[in-house]
């Protein structure tokens, strides 16, 4: 069993294209394996018309839209409350409707009194669910489970552990250690190739760390296909099996503050198993 996490957020942002969400089934999975409550917020995103002069038939349509989304809220937060009561899990759904301003600060301050938040994947940098992944990544202190399309049953058997001694790998390693005791094999990749890690923390330090806490841990190093670290990983991952990928999130300079790097970017357009994230 899963110890040492009792709280999971879930959020599920309706912007009106009713799209299904593997977020909610795998978190309401890895809840009731850790016997954890979970809180799901199922928010409608607000059309908000700031113009002074916006003639009564557009606030009209934005009203009427506005209702619609609202529903499909309504619609994702009742079977929620259905799929947790029947498996058991302890639960409180939220459906609050608002801009995204105010949403996004709501989803933070939940975040951070959490102990790992879930989002579902998505792949375009310019899109609302982008907006908040990288508020949780690098505001909310907590860490972020991103959740492809398809996987709704949590797994963490097999965990894969990218690593290369960086202060955001070792605070990805820190908390992900409850997934890392619970699992069978976890194994500590570093890859060489993109960038000089001879300054930095070796693989082979930091598994005694994990041994200590019980984890069954192994240690790889691999040559960056093409100098591709991202799609390295996600070779590695799918040749291993693995569950689950933990890593650091990164992001550029503050000249660049929220353009993520480069590793960071890839595999959030493009990863084959869940991402476990901190920063």
């Amino acid at each position: 069993m899963l110890q040492g996490i009792k709280s999971v957020l879930v959020g599920v942002t309706e912007e009106g294209k009713d799209e299904p969400s593997s977020a909610l089934a795998y978190g309401l999975s890895l809840a009731l394996q850790a016997e954890a409550h979970v809180t799901v917020h199922a928010a409608a995103l607000k059309i908000v018309l700031h113009h002074a002069f916006v003639s009564s038939y557009a606030a009209g349509l934005a009203k009427a839209e506005n209702r619609r989304i609202h529903a499909l809220a309504d619609a994702v937060s009742e079977r929620t409350r259905s799929e947790a009561d029947a498996t058991g899990v302890v639960s409180t759904v939220e459906h609050p409707q608002l801009a995204f301003s105010d949403l996004r600060a709501a989803f933070l301050a939940q975040a951070r009194v959490n102990d790992v938040c879930i989002l579902d994947a998505e792949p375009s940098a310019i899109d609302i669910d982008r907006g908040l992944i990288e508020a949780v990544l690098f505001e909310s202190g907590r860490p972020l489970l991103i959740v492809p399309p398809g996987r709704v049953a949590f797994a963490a058997r097999r965990i894969l552990v990218a690593w290369d001694g960086s202060l955001p790998s070792a605070r990805a390693l820190g908390d992900a250690l409850p997934l890392l005791r619970a699992a069978d094999a976890v194994e500590l990749v570093s890859v060489v190739g993109e960038k000089d890690l001879s300054q930095l923390v070796p693989g082979a330090d930091a598994a005694p760390y994990l041994a200590r806490h019980g984890v069954n841990v192994s240690v790889t190093a691999l040559t960056a296909e093409n100098g591709d670290v991202a799609e390295t990983l996600r070779q590695s991952a799918s040749e291993t099996a693995a569950d689950l990928i933990v890593m650091g999130a990164y992001k550029h300079s503050r000249l660049r503050e929220w353009i993520l790097g480069g590793v960071t970017q890839s595999l959030l357009k493009a990863s084959p198993v869940p991402l476990f994230m901190s920063h």
